[in-house]
């Protein structure tokens, strides 16, 4: 589900909205998985995908086992294995459909039409906004994709992918607003100011919590000191006083 967040006139994803967009990617559409020749076979897929997401997001991928994905799925071991060689290939399957999700939620956020009167900072804010709200509702869900990339070079190839994609919707959004960025090279700028906030938001799916100053940070402190970072690191604030 979106909403409309009325302090920066976005819509950004409603947090609460997780399980109905389990399933948003049909499995047909899914590179890492065979396509499903009937339609029943490719309703059993979705089901052990969608169980498998909702385990995950309840317990973390530790507790994760295919007996207990295939109660909940309606299905059967042997099921599963028609579909997958095991939790690695099914973690791949999960992992590009959320993906997909992810992207459907940033194009709505970084609509042109809807920040074609607004400044840099205003949308540097409301992508790191949507971005903390998506990786604190999915922490469980990125929690295991980024544990598993490390050993899976095809989980993170489809992870550089994303951030790949990512870098092209903020260049389209910032790449007209040169005159606001001071930084000497804005798109090295662009890329290196993604790496950032990706990497402190992958600490916070990890350990659960960003801690600095001797204290936690909610959220909304996390998106702030991003948002600062990544506004100084551009050079936004410099020619907004100049």
């Amino acid at each position: 589900m979106l909403r409309r967040c009325s302090d920066v006139g976005v819509t950004v994803t409603d947090a609460e909205e997780h399980t109905s967009a389990a399933s948003t990617a049909p499995a047909q559409a899914l590179r890492s998985v065979a396509r499903p020749k009937q339609a029943r076979s490719e309703q059993t897929l979705n089901r052990l995908l969608d169980a498998a997401e909702t385990l995950i997001v309840e317990r973390g991928v530790g507790a994760l086992s295919i007996p207990e994905i295939v109660q909940a799925a309606g299905s059967s071991v042997g099921g599963f294995y028609a579909r997958f060689k095991g939790k690695d290939e099914l973690l791949r399957a999960l992992e590009e459909r959320f993906v997909g999700r992810l992207e459907a939620e940033l194009m709505a956020v970084t609509e042109p039409s809807v920040w074609a009167d607004k400044p840099a900072r205003e949308i540097v804010d409301g992508f790191v906004r949507a971005l903390v709200a998506s990786y604190r509702k999915n922490r469980n869900l990125i929690q295991a994709f980024v544990l598993s990339a490390a050993a899976d070079h095809e989980m993170w190839r489809e992870g550089r992918r994303l951030r790949q994609r990512m870098s092209l919707q903020v260049a389209t959004l910032l790449g007209g607003r040169a005159s606001e960025i001071a930084h000497p090279n804005p798109a090295v700028a662009l890329d290196t100011a993604l790496f950032m906030v990706l990497g402190v938001l992958q600490q916070m799916v990890i350990f659960g919590e960003i801690r600095a100053g001797g204290s936690v940070l909610d959220d909304d402190q996390i998106r702030a000191e991003l948002v600062r970072g990544v506004t100084a690191y551009l050079g936004i604030d410099a020619v907004a006083v100049t």
